[in-house]
């Protein structure tokens, strides 16, 4: 049986977050007995590369990882540093905050984007997806911009950009973000 051709983009999943409303990292956090951040990480096998973006690397994560190359506290701080490290002209940005993302969603993403654009992001009853999303290294000199004019909202960077949305409302429960602890619980509860 072949295998199929992989996603030539490098895979960047943000655990940068301070989880202060979770109480706790949420990558730490376990569904189906399997922590967030290694069910994401096998997740994004589909890619060429991958690598875990953050604060500071978790001794006990033994993935590859990059250090956060602003001292920023703002997702734009993650696709600055995928889009500077990677290897590859795409990058898909990943939370580890997104537990029921799935294989398929990605690759529907990537093949239903226009790859002329310079992001490829998923929207949701009229909402960005922003940290579920394709990002072109073109992009990496227009971050500086939102900086220098105090915008460090993704919302900000894909309004300023040639950004190329795929709707898919018709799958919001797979995009549900994991904020809190109520989250958590809801999520444990459905999947029972």
């Amino acid at each position: 049986m072949n295998q199929p051709t992989k996603i030539p983009a490098t895979a960047t999943i943000l655990i940068g977050g301070e989880s202060k409303r979770f109480g706790s990292p949420k990558w730490q956090a376990i569904i189906d007995g399997i922590k967030l951040i290694d069910r994401t990480w096998d997740l994004c096998e589909i890619f060429e590369n991958r690598f875990v973006v953050g604060k500071e690397k978790p001794d006990s994560i033994s993935y590859p990882f990059i250090k956060d190359e602003l001292d920023l506290k703002a997702p734009i701080n993650g696709i600055y540093t995928a889009l500077k490290y990677s290897k590859t002209d795409w990058v898909f940005l990943l939370s580890c905050d997104l537990p029921l993302m799935t294989n398929e969603i990605i690759q529907s993403i990537w093949t239903a984007g226009n790859h002329d654009a310079d992001a490829l992001v998923p929207m949701v009853n009229e909402y960005f997806q922003p940290t579920c999303a394709f990002y072109h290294k073109r992009t990496l000199n227009q971050i500086p911009r939102r900086i220098e004019d105090g915008d460090l909202s993704l919302h900000g960077l894909l309004n300023s950009i040639n950004t190329e949305t795929v709707i898919m409302d018709e799958i919001e429960k797979e995009f549900t973000n994991m904020n809190t602890r109520g989250d958590y619980e809801k999520i444990l509860l459905e999947r029972k």
